[in-house]
């Protein structure tokens, strides 16, 4: 038993952060104060809108059913955070090689490998419904029993979801082991959820009133497919101890069964993600030979492809574009009288003529907050002196990060270009203008991000979350973005109010930002063989 719990100890050190913030220099407010300021502030967005939701159900008497789409909320958000932790935790983690080579059962390298998961989703699902269960309570003033079964519930709550992740990540680590683009769905399911959580924001006055007038029908059907909410519903209008129990004996039941099955195939899944891999059938070989530039881009393609934190990161902005492209068709004239209201120099109908300057304005906004080279250099990590030594000059390898970056940005943008031009009538002028600034725009933004991460590069970073969301590099970028995008929203809604023509502004702004470029290129080209010779990982 001993050797179980110093195994746990040991073992629960890695990979069991919900949030880490790495400096430096360790301190208080960098280990302790900044993870336990995220946690506030996320347990109080959710307290939040378990009040907004409450005091609907408050009018129909149906206050319970808060818990009841909570739960099933958690629950779903617990089951996407296990899938994409179930690859650090559970299959191939780095450990593997020391663990398995000890005098210990595989039995008990598993159940070590299942708890450490249940502990971490234990956290994170507590993060989401306990603000829940703390808002029904204030609420409803329930008595002792309520704390008792909310208690039990949320030591019970996660192992569903876990059992769930656990097979699906089973599943995708396995393919993972045989095919290319393993973080596609994760990618997918990520942005899926961004913009879920963006719509419901946006749209949370009438979502919160189709809750409350269908309240009943809603708890009724979540209770039926999932058996957790309901028994917890049930334990907490009638408390009965042989429900209680059997609510407890059937999670843990379920949770039994499918550390046996998971048991049966993982360390076959494990010695298929390890395996080397020999087609021995082919026996010609064609190697193919690219250029230099060419094979960099190749290289960052495949890096920004290959990280979905990175992915999630920098191509939101894009794919929201998009979005925004397709909304401003469909929702047209809604759109229109929101910018009058903004506004109200600018009428309806000169808003309706000056359509290719506000696209113009929602190409530089996605532009100049998606900046994906401010992170590019801090990646590379300890392979940077790999780097510095091939025989190519920098200004070649920065350059490929800068193309990558605008390849990656140009086609999202054309397709919002291709929807715009296709729904509404623009002049050929006014296409050529957009086009160019579909392509200048981007190479300016992602010149800034090399530059400043050029300036201040993150090599110590332990994954690609440090570098994306929490490094220097990234914040002064986007904050150059922000202030960028600022002053050109300014100057063109000023533009506009003096009733300028539409394709005289985007030439003048298009002019200004060449030259911004040009200049940055020319700084770039003269400081970064010393800004890249003075990185050290």
């Amino acid at each position: 038993m001993k050797k179980i719990i110093s195994l746990i100890r040991a073992s629960m050190t890695e990979d069991m952060n919900l949030f880490k913030v790495n400096t430096k220099k360790k301190s208080v407010f960098s280990k302790y104060l900044i993870p336990l300021f995220l946690v506030l502030t996320i347990m109080g967005v959710m307290y939040s809108y378990s009040e907004l939701i409450i005091k609907e159900l408050t009018k129909v008497n149906m206050e319970f059913v808060l818990l009841t789409i909570f739960i099933l909320f958690t629950s779903i958000m617990t089951i996407i955070e296990g899938i994409y932790k179930s690859g650090n935790l559970l299959f191939n983690c780095k450990d593997d090689n020391l663990l398995l080579s000890l005098p210990i059962k595989k039995s008990t390298v598993l159940f070590i490998r299942i708890f450490k998961f249940y502990v971490f989703e234990l956290l994170y699902n507590t993060l989401f419904l306990l603000p829940s269960i703390i808002v029904y309570a204030v609420y409803t003033k329930p008595g002792v029993l309520y704390y008792l079964v909310s208690l039990v519930g949320l030591l019970i709550f996660p192992i569903i979801p876990i059992l769930i992740s656990c097979i699906i990540g089973a599943f995708i680590t396995f393919m993972a082991s045989r095919f290319k683009g393993k973080n596609v769905v994760q990618t997918i399911m990520t942005i899926a959820l961004l913009l879920f959580i963006m719509y419901f924001s946006y749209n949370s006055d009438d979502l919160l009133m189709n809750i409350a007038q269908n309240a009943s029908s809603i708890n009724d059907f979540i209770t039926k497919i999932y058996y957790p909410a309901g028994a917890f519903i049930d334990l907490i209008f009638e408390f009965n101890i042989i429900k209680l129990f059997e609510f407890i004996f059937i999670n843990l039941f379920l949770f039994l069964i499918t550390v046996i099955l998971i048991g049966r195939v993982y360390y076959n899944i494990n010695s298929s993600t390890k395996a080397v891999k020999v087609n021995k059938t082919k026996k010609e070989y064609t190697i193919k030979t690219l250029s230099i530039t060419k094979s960099f881009i190749k290289k960052e393609l495949n890096r920004f492809l290959n990280s979905t934190v990175f992915i999630t990161n920098a191509g939101f902005g894009l794919v929201l574009f998009i979005i925004g492209c397709i909304l401003f068709v469909i929702k047209f004239d809604s759109v229109v009288n929101m910018i009058a209201q903004i506004k109200p120099t600018l009428t309806v109908e000169y808003i309706r003529n000056c359509i290719p300057v506000l696209l113009f304005g929602f190409i530089c906004f996605a532009s100049f907050m998606t900046s994906i080279t401010s992170s590019m250099i801090s990646l590379e990590g300890k392979s940077f002196n790999i780097l510095k030594s091939l025989p190519v000059e920098p200004f070649v390898i920065v350059k490929s990060k800068v193309l990558t970056s605008v390849l990656i940005m140009i086609p999202c943008l054309l397709i919002g270009d291709i929807i715009m031009f296709i729904s509404f009538s623009f002049s050929l002028v006014s296409i050529l203008l957009i086009l160019a600034a579909s392509i200048l725009l981007p190479l300016l933004s992602e010149t800034i991000g090399i530059i400043v991460n050029l300036k201040y590069p993150r090599m110590d970073a332990k994954n690609d979350t440090e570098v994306v969301k929490q490094s220097m590099s990234s914040a002064i970028s986007v904050f150059i973005g922000i202030v960028l995008f600022s002053i050109t929203a300014f100057l063109l809604f000023t533009a506009l109010e003096n009733n300028v023509p539409n394709n005289t502004i985007m030439i003048l702004f298009i002019f200004s930002f060449f030259v911004i470029y040009k200049g940055l290129s020319i700084f770039l080209q003269k400081t970064c063989v010393k800004s890249f010779n003075n990185i050290s990982a």
